[in-house]
């Protein structure tokens, strides 16, 4: 039974750790500003096993439920997380040179990604606040919306306050284990 709990929550988990990944690459940028590509490789890897995972469970929700927003929303995240990796690579692939963090406030393919990473997080949330109790996890609703709106106050101010990202990301990566101890007594 707790193998199966785990399995269930491993997109969480997961995600949760591609997540404090990203935010110690963002530290080592910040502090000598450079960039090693070689970790964004385990990165992507990380990613996509968390978001594929995340996937599985939300089907499972909608052939245990039949609720149909569980189907869309598999599938719909499912694009949107593709489509944020996607906007990331290729922003990541035309920079020549490499400028401090604060060069990129504002940055309009950061922006993009911020924009779907939104949708992404704020679906995710309503589906988890469908099959969770609201006023037990009242709390956890608040940090994870704290998180979705640091990260994205991360790529507009990041000139004024660079670490604002890492802790940005630190945040949501626990918003993230939250949400799969949430989900725990669920499926």
């Amino acid at each position: 039974m707790e193998t199966e709990v785990l399995t269930r929550q491993s997109g969480f988990f997961i995600s949760a750790i591609t997540t404090v990944s990203l935010a110690a690459l963002s530290i080592e940028f910040i502090s000598n500003y450079k960039l090693s590509f070689f970790p964004f490789s385990f990165i992507i890897v990380l990613y996509l096993a968390g978001l594929y995972l995340r996937n599985r469970f939300w089907r499972k929700a909608w052939r245990k439920d039949r609720n149909m927003l569980f189907r869309y929303s598999a599938v719909i995240i499912l694009i949107l997380g593709i489509a944020l990796l996607s906007v990331f690579i290729y922003f990541g692939s035309i920079q020549e040179i490499v400028y401090k963090l604060g060069s990129y406030a504002f940055n309009p393919y950061l922006l993009v990604i911020a924009a779907i990473w939104t949708a992404y997080s704020a679906l995710e949330l309503y589906m988890i606040n469908g099959i969770s109790s609201l006023s037990k996890y009242k709390n956890a609703n608040y940090l994870a919306m704290a998180a979705i709106v640091l990260v994205d106050l991360s790529f507009l101010t990041i000139n004024h306050f660079v670490y604002i990202l890492p802790i940005s990301l630190l945040l949501l990566s626990v918003s993230t284990l939250v949400s799969s101890i949430r989900l725990k007594t669920i499926y």
